[in-house]
């Protein structure tokens, strides 16, 4: 089971595990967003300190349908105590957990400031 906390914001975040190239792991935290169907996006800064391979380039639409061409990069992250390969998008901002790590897994938010955030594997 992965814990995490809605914010200030109501944000569900849930921390997260990724394996940097030199195979040591980095925590942060990410925000759910099912309005996303990948896996995981992260800022520029955070692929370059876990040195990343990167893969190629994809066209993605965003929201308000926002045509981009983004940097995808191969990831492995600690999910429900796995260790799983991902394709990782790259993208400013806070990172965002979609629905393609979800699949296969039960999410429970309470939504208010606080509230237990709770993902488990189907």
């Amino acid at each position: 089971m992965i814990s995490g906390s809605v914010n200030a914001s109501r944000q569900a975040t849930v921390p997260i595990e990724i394996r940097g190239s030199n195979g040591l792991f980095h925590s942060m935290e990410a925000i759910i967003d099912t309005g996303f169907s990948g896996y995981l996006t992260l800022a520029p800064e955070f692929i370059q300190r876990l040195n990343l391979r990167p893969m190629r380039l994809v066209d993605v639409t965003l929201a308000g349908n926002l045509g981009r061409t983004l940097n995808t990069f191969r990831g492995e992250l600690l999910w429900h105590n796995q260790l799983r390969t991902v394709r990782i998008l790259e993208a400013s901002g806070i990172p965002l957990l979609g629905m393609r790590l979800l699949a296969d897994s039960e999410v429970t938010i309470q939504v208010r400031p606080g509230g237990q955030v709770l993902i488990e594997e189907l």
